[in-house]
């Protein structure tokens, strides 16, 4: 339920009046950030392989022209990544490699395949994303990533098909509880980029799922 209320500022004098949300008990509705991103239509996601399809990864090494999903961020838009899960399949005995980054500049989106996100707030489900996002990495995207950051690692010798007591575990980037790092990817006059690499040392195909917060430069940094 939402009722108004008047905002006062610091001398207590009367100012505008505006509504904020109740909860049942007559408390106001609050948020944590990300939560309230998700409440405002900011959130959105997409990722690799489909249902009980998921998508060959030809990657044999790292590569960072080789992603297998990517972000590309246009000039005068921001994103904050927020969740990253994978879930590799038919890894054989081979190392496994996870390595998610961001780059300074675009590095274009040859052999790659679009991918529309969607919003995780079904109210702006009508609502596109600012940002262009794809999947199924064939081959260099055409242009060597730039100023690039690290942000997480993961690094596995074991068959991942053959970790018991299933279920077998996903990997997962998660910058707000220490699973990787936190960061913000966007310019005001450039195109960056987000690039995962999920490879194995042998053929192997992955389901994964990418989520991320979007702003305007301008609403990022009050400029």
């Amino acid at each position: 339920m939402a009722t108004e209320f008047e905002i006062r500022n610091a001398a207590g004098m009367s100012g505008e009046a505006r509504t904020a949300a109740l909860s049942n008990q007559q408390s106001l509705i609050i948020a944590d950030e990300v939560r309230q991103w998700v409440k405002e239509g900011r959130v959105y996601q997409a990722g690799v392989g489909v249902l009980t399809t998921p998508e060959a990864s030809t990657g044999l090494d790292l590569v960072r022209q080789n992603p297998n999903f990517m972000i590309r961020v246009p000039a005068g838009v921001v994103i904050i990544p927020l969740l990253g899960i994978m879930a590799p399949e038919a890894t054989g005995a081979a190392v496994m490699q996870v390595l998610v980054s961001a780059c300074n500049n675009d590095p274009g989106s040859a052999n790659m395949t679009a991918t529309t996100p969607v919003n995780v707030n079904t109210r702006f489900s009508g609502v596109g994303s600012q940002v262009l996002a794809y999947k199924t990495g064939a081959g260099a995207t055409g242009t060597e990533p730039t100023g690039v950051v690290d942000l997480f690692r993961h690094y596995q010798q074991v068959d991942n098909d053959a970790i018991t007591a299933a279920p077998t575990p996903p990997i997962i980037y998660n910058p707000r509880f220490g699973l990787g790092q936190e960061c913000a990817i966007g310019n005001g006059t450039a195109v960056n980029a987000f690039l995962v690499l999920h490879i194995n040392a042998t053929s192997s195909t992955w389901f994964s799922i990418w989520t991320w917060a979007e702003f305007t430069y301008a609403e990022y940094y009050g400029s």
